[in-house]
């Protein structure tokens, strides 16, 4: 699939000297697999093309935590209108295939706002936004560095990977009252780093991406781990860790996505067969 469409938002505006463009690869077999998927998972990866494009992934997760693409898109770019194709293609798929339209309960991304802003496009249905803990974790983490007095640091940190088990929103909205009411309680000394480090966490993983604990919605994983390792193998097994020009890397994503297909072909006499778990 293919869409040369001008943009409409100048501040998703390409900056790559007009060569702009969008490819969506899929498969039949994959498309049936997103039919029956309740939440979807996007990410994008590099260091595939020698010219940089990025390599974006889509797909979702069985009750096994099992990754299961719905097919991987080709852009020049990684902003809201390029996710807003990926997610539109599915839905075009999902009429040549004649099954109803996707309305997915939850993405489960990082906090790239061109994710988000892409999907919000195009299902205007209600749904859990869903932040991928381990990135979070990291972020969260590079800054906890910045507060002088290390134990506190951990201690910190410590308190928001509790606050990441709570199993449900009333849970967490109260865990997190009392996280807030401990630090100011405890930081008497006013400690700048320590009332910067709550500011920050505050403003982005509170007041913007607040969907970081297990319970925001039950049989969906918080984490985007399962995706991400699928990414590795294509880097390691597809392109075997080198960087091909485009259109080298075109022919090796149809093998990709035929490769995929054969693995979920339940008809088959393999015994390794990838069958969705529900």
């Amino acid at each position: 699939m293919y869409e040369g469409e001008e943009y409409d938002d100048e501040d998703d505006v390409e900056d790559n000297d007009g060569n702009k463009f969008r490819i969506f690869i899929s498969s039949v077999r994959l498309l049936n697999i997103a039919s029956i998927s309740s939440h979807i998972n996007a990410d994008a990866t590099y260091k595939l093309i020698w010219q940089g494009y990025p390599v974006l992934i889509i797909g979702t997760t069985d009750l096994n935590k099992v990754f299961h693409p719905f097919g991987l898109a080709i852009c020049s770019n990684e902003k809201t209108k390029d996710f807003q194709f990926i997610f539109n293609s599915i839905q075009i798929g999902m009429q040549k295939i004649k099954k109803e339209l996707l309305k997915p309960t939850a993405l489960v991304a990082d906090a790239a706002g061109a994710i988000k802003g892409g999907f919000k496009n195009v299902f205007n249905n209600e749904y859990s936004q869903i932040m991928c803990w381990s990135r979070m974790k990291t972020k969260v983490e590079n800054h906890a560095c910045h507060i002088d007095n290390k134990d506190v640091a951990k201690e910190i940190i410590d308190d928001i990977e509790l606050l990441h088990l709570s199993n449900s929103t009333a849970v967490f909205k109260l865990a997190l009252t009392l996280f807030f009411k401990k630090w100011k309680i405890n930081n008497k000394q006013k400690n700048q780093s320590i009332i910067d480090f709550l500011n920050y966490f505050d403003t982005e993983w509170i007041q913007s991406n607040n969907g970081w604990y297990e319970g925001i919605q039950l049989y969906t994983p918080s984490t985007n781990n399962a995706l991400e390792a699928t990414n590795r193998v294509i880097k390691d097994d597809g392109t075997f860790r080198e960087r091909h020009v485009l259109s080298r890397f075109l022919t090796i994503s149809f093998t990709i996505i035929n490769n995929w297909s054969i693995e979920r072909d339940l008809s088959s006499s393999s015994t390794n067969a990838k069958a969705f778990a529900t």
